[in-house]
This record gives C-alpha cells, sequence and structure tokens, in this order.
C-alpha cells in the first residue's frame, strides 16, 4: 500500500508532503506483531518483535524529521526517492531471510546513490561512484555466506548460520554499516552528500545494517572492534576541519559504541538516529568550514546542544542514559564521554543571535525528545563540559583535511577482513 502511494503522489507531481505521510502511515506497523513464513513454510520469514520495533521507530522519526526540511527545500525526484527509501527500510526491518535482506540491501543501494546523484554537484557523483564501488564489494561477499549457508542447510532462514558462511555475512555487515578501517567509504559519502540525504544516511541508513548484524548475533568478539571503532573515529573528528566530515566520523564512532552491548542497541540506534539527524540537517544553517566564525541562531544551538549532549552520554539526556547501561567498564565509559565532548567543543560557535525562526524552533522542540530526566550522572557532569572546554579551547585550532581515495578504501576494506579474520575478532 506505500509503494502503491509513493508512485502515484510522484506521478502527479505531488511530492512535497510525501516524505512527511509516509512516514506517519507506518506508525501501524509499530503495533503489529508477527512471526510467519510468506508463501508457505520455508519461504520468506518475516518477524516484527522488540528489535524490529525500535528500528521501526528510528526510520519513522528520523525521515519525518526530514521530510520537514524537505518540504522546505522541495526536490521532486529528492522526495519520491527519500520516501521510497523509507518503505523499504521498513521491509527490512521485519526481515528474517538472509536473501531477502540481501536483495533489500542492494535495493537500498541503488536508492541510496540516487539520492546522492539527485544533487547538483560534480562531487555528489564522485561520491555515488564511491559508496557503489564499496558496496558492491561487501555484498558480493554476504552473497558468497548467503550461498555457502543455503549449500548446507538448503534454508535461507537468519536463525542457526555458522561457520565459515557467518563469518563472511558479518565480514559484509561490517563493511557495509562503516565499522573502523572496514568501512572508510562512511566520511567519504556522508560529508559529500546533500544534506538531508547525509541525514538520512547517517541517521537510518547505516545503522540499519546493524540491524541482520544483530540477528545473526553480536558476541563478545566484536567488543574489541567496537571500542577500536569508536577511537578511531572520535579521533578523526576531533581534528577534521569540515563540520560534516567530524559529524561522518562521529556516526562511525557511536556505531562502535553499538557493538559494545547488543542488548540495548536497538534502542541506542534509536537515540543515536535522532542525534545525527538533526546535526547533520543544521549543516545547511550553518558555516561548515571549522576554522571560520560561525554565528548561531539560538533555537538550532539549542538543538544541535541538545544532540550532542546525547552522544556525549551527559545527565538527563536519553544518550547518557543509554550509554551507562551499555558500557561496563567505568574507564571506557570515561574515556568515551570524554573523547565525545572533545569533538563537541570543538564545534561551539563564538556568538549567537536571536531571530524569529518557526523552523528552527520547531527543530529544537523535536530534539526534546532525547532528554530523559531520570538520568543524573555526576561523572557525566563534570566530564563532558571540561572535555568541551578543552575542545574549544586547543582542537578548534587544530583542522585537518581528510580525504579517502576508492582504491584505498576497497584496500581497506579486504585487507581488514583478512587481517581480522586471523585473531578471530569477527
Amino acid at each position: 500500500m506505500q509503494i502503491f502511494l509513493v508512485f502515484l503522489f510522484y506521478i502527479l507531481k505531488k511530492a512535497k508532503f510525501l516524505p512527511f505521510v509516509i512516514s506517519l502511515t507506518s506508525i501501524f506497523l509499530l503495533f503489529q506483531k508477527f512471526d510467519m513464513y510468506l508463501i508457505g513454510y520455508n519461504g520468506v520469514h518475516i518477524v516484527s518483535d522488540s528489535i524490529s520495533f525500535y528500528f521501526i521507530l528510528t526510520n519513522i522519526l528520523c525521515t519525518f524529521i526530514v521530510s520537514i526540511q524537505l518540504i522546505r527545500f522541495y526536490k521532486l525526484n529528492t522526495n519520491f526517492f527519500v520516501s521510497l527509501t523509507h518503505v523499504i527500510l521498513n521491509f527490512l526491518f521485519i526481515s528474517n531471510d538472509l536473501f531477502n535482506i540481501y536483495v533489500l540491501l542492494e535495493t537500498l543501494t541503488i536508492l541510496i546513490v540516487l539520492l546522492i546523484l539527485s544533487g547538483e554537484k560534480f562531487e555528489h557523483k564522485l561520491v555515488g561512484l564511491k559508496y557503489i564501488f564499496a558496496s558492491a564489494v561487501a555484498m558480493n561477499i554476504y552473497l558468497f555466506g548467503v550461498g555457502i549457508h543455503y549449500f548446507k542447510t538448503g534454508s535461507f532462514d537468519i536463525q542457526n548460520v555458522s561457520g565459515i558462511s557467518e563469518f563472511l555475512m558479518k565480514s559484509a555487515l561490517i563493511s557495509k554499516a562503516g565499522i573502523f578501517l572496514f568501512g572508510l567509504w562512511l566520511p567519504e559519502v556522508h560529508s559529500n552528500a546533500e544534506t538531508e540525504t547525509s541525514a538520512l544516511l547517517s541517521g537510518v541508513y547505516t545503522q540499519s545494517v546493524l540491524y541482520p548484524l544483530i540477528r545473526l548475533g553480536i558476541g563478545s568478539e566484536f567488543y574489541f572492534l567496537g571500542v577500536l571503532t569508536f577511537f578511531f573515529g572520535a579521533i578523526f573528528a576531533l581534528f577534521s576541519k569540515d563540520l560534516k566530515k567530524l559529524l561522518a566520523f562521529s556516526t562511525m564512532s557511536q556505531l562502535g559504541i553499538i557493538l559494545l552491548n547488543p542488548l540495548f542497541a536497538p534502542f541506542y540506534v534509536l537515540a543515536h538516529g535522532v542525534s545525527k539527524t538533526l546535526l547533520f540537517l543544521s549543516t545547511r544553517f550553518v558555516e561548515r568550514n571549522l576554522e571560520k566564525e560561525r554565528t548561531y541562531s539560538i533555537f538550532l544551538f539549542l538543538a544541535i546542544f541538545i544532540s550532542f549532549l546525547s552522544i556525549s552520554g551527559f545527565s538527563f539526556t536519553l544518550g547518557g542514559y543509554l550509554k551507562e547501561q551499555m558500557i561496563d567498564s567505568k574507564i571506557l565509559s570515561v574515556f568515551i564521554s570524554l573523547f565525545s565532548s572533545l569533538y563537541f567543543g570543538k564545534t561551539l560557535p563564538k556568538k549567537l543571535k536571536f531571530e524569529k525562526n518557526h523552523f528552527f524552533l520547531l527543530f529544537f522542540l523535536i530534539s526534546l525528545i532525547l532528554i530523559y530526566p531520570i538520568f543524573i550522572s555526576l561523572k557525566s557532569l563534570v566530564l563532558v563540559p571540561i572535555g568541551m572546554l578543552i575542545g574549544k579551547l586547543f582542537f578548534s585550532k587544530i583542522n585537518f583535511e581528510f580525504t579517502f581515495t576508492t582504491e584505498l578504501i576497497l584496500t581497506f576494506m579486504i585487507f581488514s577482513i583478512g587481517i581480522f579474520s586471523l585473531f578471530g575478532v569477527i
């Protein structure tokens, strides 16, 4: 039904409010609970449970937030592809079938590339090609794993995957998700795409690949990889010159946190998705070059401030509460809060201005979703402000431009799969 609405509105060229409408019509999925096979036994297995709930809710909220900005900056093709991407993501989040997941991920790849190519700049074309190459390598590895599993079991069901097939599929999904050296495509694509596309990529799409990874099972062997991913992303974010690239590396670091505790992973996907969607959308209205003086509108700044506080693990925020539940090591928790707040401080503006902009006020009101007053941590009340101050005073003056070529991205992807497999990390 949703696909029919998407194509109908597109054909009629009435797609201005399409993403907004489609995101609202997905709410009914949140109340559906089922575990069934389509086309009889051993057919396509679909499941709607607590894991599906949080991923679908993230998809709804992030698409809804992006749709508000798309109404203001309307482009027919962009609205159409965003709406179609939303629907396909919903299908992915109820799928429990390995081959169906492959088809849906490849469909999403095409839609994301079309979204990237809908940008008018030449750099959008280049980054689209980078993503195509990286995704093609990852998904071919995944398909080999699916083939081996089907040969051994005669089933595409995601349950009881083991051996070489499990290794191949997890390696592919890690690469597709933008984890550590497996996914150097992530900062390139997220930072160089259109603002709304970047928001959708970071808020929903990149995290969506974690859904089949969680279904396959995130074991203790991913803990070390998660820690490496966090520090790798956070350090590059800390030295980035471009605001969007900083946010892209921040996304990579937050994906590392999700790998630390699969129990709370779906819930953290929601908190991070809303935060990063708001942050990427804000880059349309502020200076991206962190070396230049920046002035923020007060309500836009408040939305950015709350989103960054949540990512940094500050008290009174949903992200802070979830980090406290997910990270069992006190030392690691201290470093995660400190590093996250360091690059947060780096982005702070020098001036604030008040303007009667209802659009920015709406952003601020949406950011209140991230407020969680029940959570109070003395550690975060001290660490986060100190980190912000250090980031503003010292690291705001240290800026580098990081760029990865297609050859480097693919080389590190294959190299990482080989090296990490030797140590049993994946």
